[in-house]
């Protein structure tokens, strides 16, 4: 069943020490399926484009697909190792992905994960996201 949602995520990355947040609440959608959640939302770039975001739950993997400028799609498993494929303007970037938690909640889902090039640890990340469903929107 596909509901019309209010989304919001939270992102932070860590590198070197340093850390940055990004917070943003995104109109979407949420599908429960049979073997997990689907989350979709808009998101404007940093070129002032829409970007679409895909997350995908399907058991203990999580994929997430970017679509507009900078297109990814990025695989996340809990104590597994993933490499992925980011595009850029300026070229495609293979990079690896290293889940090291995974939790779902009734309306919410978190992730860390570690991104590396090369075998090299370039950030620590977490993924926080919640959503709100929307009365009366089924699709």
């Amino acid at each position: 069943m596909k509901q019309n949602a209010t989304i919001f995520v939270k992102g932070v990355q860590s590198v070197d020490g340093e850390r940055d947040t990004i917070e943003l609440s995104s109109e979407g959608t949420v599908e429960t399926t049979p073997t997990g959640l689907r989350l979709c939302y808009n998101e404007l770039d940093e070129s002032g484009g829409i970007t679409e975001t895909v997350i995908t739950l399907v058991g203990e993997t999580v994929k997430i697909d970017r679509f507009g400028t900078n297109e990814m799609s990025m695989i996340v498993q809990k104590d597994k190792h993933r490499k992925c494929t980011y595009n850029t303007p300026m070229g495609a970037l293979l990079i690896g992905t290293y889940g090291t938690l995974l939790l779902r909640g009734s309306h919410s889902l978190k992730l860390k994960y570690d991104l590396d090039m090369s075998a090299v640890l370039m950030s620590q990340n977490e993924l926080e996201i919640h959503y709100t469903l929307d009365s009366n929107t089924e699709q």
